[in-house]
């Protein structure tokens, strides 16, 4: 009865969005006229020059029911207004991120992962125009975002990580340069040494590192189990505290999942095993410390509160430099920890829509928790959430037919967030320190 009263409510709504008078066109999909860019995008995003570009999930918030096939799957917004700016018709985009970049000729490109057309499509910043669409042999929808290298003609080498390897496109046409056949379960984002003209790309079983002119591989490392790749980001850092590539695999749906640290020419620093971080996680590297989260709402049954923590390690051995103790907070998952002025934040998320979501302020010194923003609902997105002009901007699937939360951290911030990961080749989760940005009480500021 459910199901023949759910069916019999579409084929009315269908009825009436068709009709003139429901103020809606003919064939218009579903939310074109909405004025805010925070509606139904509640997937990948980043912020480029104070405007948001997110993409929306294949499905409505019921998990079942299919987008408009016309619907355009990413959006531009005001970052501080959150005035919708221009739709982009993109086809399903699941749960991967825009990337934003200039051509040679000064025309900016937005572009995006068709992952039922298994390519990458270009379309003009200002225009919505297709201005060229790569070959179709980019498969899966396990894929977070994009990286580039800049080639010494000042165009960009476009890298994409799918099942089947690594692709490195031109930005100026979508041609495919070279493509790096590997297998994996996902497309975890590699990281770019753009200096000296390194990639470091991880696929099953494996992380490799490769000269990024041509696509040679010049060296790589065989890691043991856990050794499966998802969707997450490879971590390049470069500075006082050394040189280091830092990686994540996931093995088994609790205590099976790994942190690996490698130098410049892969061979292993530390690495860390059997820990309890989930399917999607991310890394965030700021101040000479990697930061992880816990949990997984995948098929986990963890008993008790003792994975219950968000850890910092020191990059160059391992060491752990503070253990934030979270075994009294009710939640299933932290996927991600983005760093931003000081402290790291926490974002809870639950397949449950009853567990109400946190973010957790973290001090990056000492671990210490400073604050904790209980919001009203549950939250969930596959993918990572950004920090942008002292704004969490997150995903939420549930609310509405998915939509973009967005929590006040700070004021007088005006850091952009260009990469899906942060900066668009480091992949470090982390926005910097801001010394003019004031940092206030956590708040909703969507709701």
């Amino acid at each position: 009865m459910i199901k023949r009263n759910r069916l019999l409510t579409t084929l009315i709504a269908l009825l009436l969005t068709g009709c003139s008078g429901s103020g809606r066109k003919v064939g218009e999909p579903a939310g074109a006229r909405e004025v805010s860019g925070l509606h139904f995008y509640g997937q990948g995003g980043v912020v480029m020059d104070g405007v948001a570009y997110f993409t929306a999930d294949d499905f409505l918030s019921d998990e079942t029911s299919p987008r408009d096939p016309q619907f355009p799957r990413v959006v531009a917004f005001d970052a501080h207004t959150f005035k919708k700016i221009r739709t982009y018709p993109f086809a399903d985009t699941y749960d991967s991120t825009p990337l934003v970049f200039q051509k040679k000729n000064g025309d900016w490109l937005v572009i995006a992962h068709e992952h039922k057309n298994a390519r990458t499509v270009a379309m003009n910043r200002d225009t919505a125009r297709v201005e060229w669409i790569s070959p179709a042999n980019q498969p899966g929808n396990l894929f977070f975002g994009y990286t580039y290298y800049t080639q010494p003609d000042g165009s960009q080498l476009i890298l994409m990580a799918s099942r089947n390897g690594l692709h490195a496109v031109s930005g100026e046409t979508g041609e495919e340069i070279w493509w790096v056949k590997r297998r994996s379960n996902g497309g975890v984002t590699p990281c770019v040494d753009q200096n000296n003209g390194w990639v470091f790309f991880q696929c099953n079983r494996g992380v490799l590192k490769i000269r990024a002119t041509d696509g040679h591989v010049l060296t790589s490392a065989t890691v043991t189990p856990p050794s499966d790749c998802i969707s997450w980001n490879t971590v390049l850092t470069d500075d006082a505290h050394g040189y280091f590539v830092a990686t994540y695999w996931y093995g088994k749906a609790e205590w099976d999942s790994a942190i690996r640290v490698f130098d410049k020419d892969l061979q292993l620093v530390w690495e860390k095993t059997g820990l309890p971080i989930g399917r999607k996680a991310t890394l965030t590297y700021a101040n000479g410390k990697l930061v992880s989260g816990s949990g997984n709402h995948w098929d986990a049954k963890y008993v008790g509160g003792r994975w219950k923590y968000v850890t910092a390690y020191a990059i160059a051995t391992g060491d752990v430099v503070w253990k934030c103790d979270l075994s009294s907070q009710d939640y299933q998952y932290i996927a991600n920890v983005p760093y931003f002025n000081g402290c790291f934040y926490a974002e809870t998320q639950s397949l449950d829509r009853s567990t109400a979501a946190k973010l957790f302020r973290i001090n990056g010194d000492t671990g210490r928790l400073e604050e904790v923003l209980t919001y009203n609902r549950g939250l969930c997105s596959c993918a990572q959430s950004i920090i942008a002009r002292g704004k969490l901007f997150s995903g939420d699937l549930f609310t509405g037919n998915g939509q973009v939360v967005v929590t006040k951290l700070a004021e007088n911030s005006h850091l952009d967030w260009p990469g899906p990961f942060g900066d668009p080749q480091k992949n470090q989760m982390s926005l910097g320190d801001e010394p003019g940005a004031r940092r206030v009480r956590m708040r909703e500021i969507t709701q």
